[in-house]
């Protein structure tokens, strides 16, 4: 029988390190320790490893090729920056990795990784929290890297828009159209952009000598869609609030099917607004206000500048978007009562 050809898996497991530490020893990179370098060396003697150049790339070359790690492909909000990063780095030349975390840490962790053992030029990630982004650096070492949304520290270069901002915005638009009793519902009171987007909210709302409501979903929940589904149909049985602020527009699609089930008009019996602008929003059967996060500029200027750092600039760089207000038909005028 022939004998199985060993792996960068099978090294990394024998000197207790990961695939990606072997590739920089393979590679001879300055940051890894001499100690590691001796113990992967005799890791790859001993089971006769021997790297496949077309894989790795010729050390110090570009392999024009990106890795993208995102947290929910499913999600189209995450799936159109896809798109659009893979579209703008194949005008420059580049293919795109793409990993789904599915929101669990350690494929996070295992996709950044395996990126780095694959020789890719540099990594665009969307974090699932700011706790895993903690642990990123450890892997990355100095390969290029720039994370987009709002899961990183202020150290890091990132690409996002204004979530505090664009929450402020809609919920102002929601008070001058008359709605009293606002209503914020969804995301996980863990997550921070929930976390700046419901700031945002609470200060539309202070401004205006309103309190609002807010219905977060558990820590725990798992399926969210099903949760919102599920809450907004138990939000419908009472009374009825003014207008219900949607943490996202999947969250929102949820409240419209819940909506439709028990009878409730919108916008005529509650205004209804997300938070994303997903394609779907703009279909005509649900044309619904929400909020633009420029996903497709964001992709742009996110490979834009990890190109930068690949090309050798070392430089810390932040790009806050504006987002934007996009009105459709899911919000209406509260006429007992219209703010000027």
């Amino acid at each position: 029988m022939k004998k199985k050809r060993a792996t960068i898996k099978d090294v990394a497991a024998l000197a207790g390190v990961s695939a990606a530490t072997v590739s920089r020893v393979l590679d001879n990179r300055p940051e890894i320790s001499a100690e590691t370098k001796e113990r992967v060396r005799a890791a790859c003697d001993q089971l006769g490893y021997v790297p496949n150049a077309a894989a790795r790339g010729l050390a110090g070359q570009s392999t024009h090729t990106i890795g993208l790690v995102l947290p929910d492909v499913s999600n189209p909000y995450f799936s159109g920056m896809a798109t659009a990063i893979e579209q703008t780095a194949a005008a420059h030349g580049y293919r795109v990795f793409l990993s789904n975390s599915i929101r669990k840490e350690e494929r996070e962790l295992q996709a950044i990784e395996n990126f780095a053992a694959r020789q890719v030029d540099g990594i665009l990630i969307i974090p699932i929290s700011p706790k895993t982004q903690v642990r990123h650096q450890e892997i990355l070492g100095s390969l290029p890297c720039v994370y987009l949304g709002a899961n990183h520290d202020s150290d890091c270069s990132y690409v996002m828009t204004d979530n505090e901002a664009g929450a402020y915005d809609a919920a102002r638009y929601l008070i001058r159209l008359g709605h009293r009793d606002i209503l914020f519902l969804g995301g996980r009171t863990t997550s921070r952009t929930r976390e700046q987007r419901i700031r945002g909210f609470r200060r539309a709302l202070a401004e205006a000598g309103l309190e609002g409501r807010e219905l977060p979903a558990p820590p725990d929940a798992t399926l969210m869609r099903q949760w919102s589904y599920e809450a907004a149909t138990e939000l419908f049985k009472g009374p009825l609030p003014d207008a219900i602020f949607a943490f996202s527009d999947m969250t929102a699609l949820k409240i419209l099917e819940a909506a439709e089930e028990q009878g409730v008009r919108i916008p005529e019996d509650v205004s209804l607004l997300g938070y994303d602008n997903i394609a779907f929003a703009s279909l005509p059967r649900i044309h619904l206000t929400t909020v633009s996060q420029r996903k497709f500029q964001q992709s742009r200027i996110a490979v834009e500048r990890l190109l930068e750092k690949i090309n050798g600039s070392t430089e810390q760089t932040v790009d806050l978007l504006a987002p934007e207000l996009i009105i459709r038909s899911t919000c209406a005028k509260n006429r007992s009562n219209i703010y000027t």
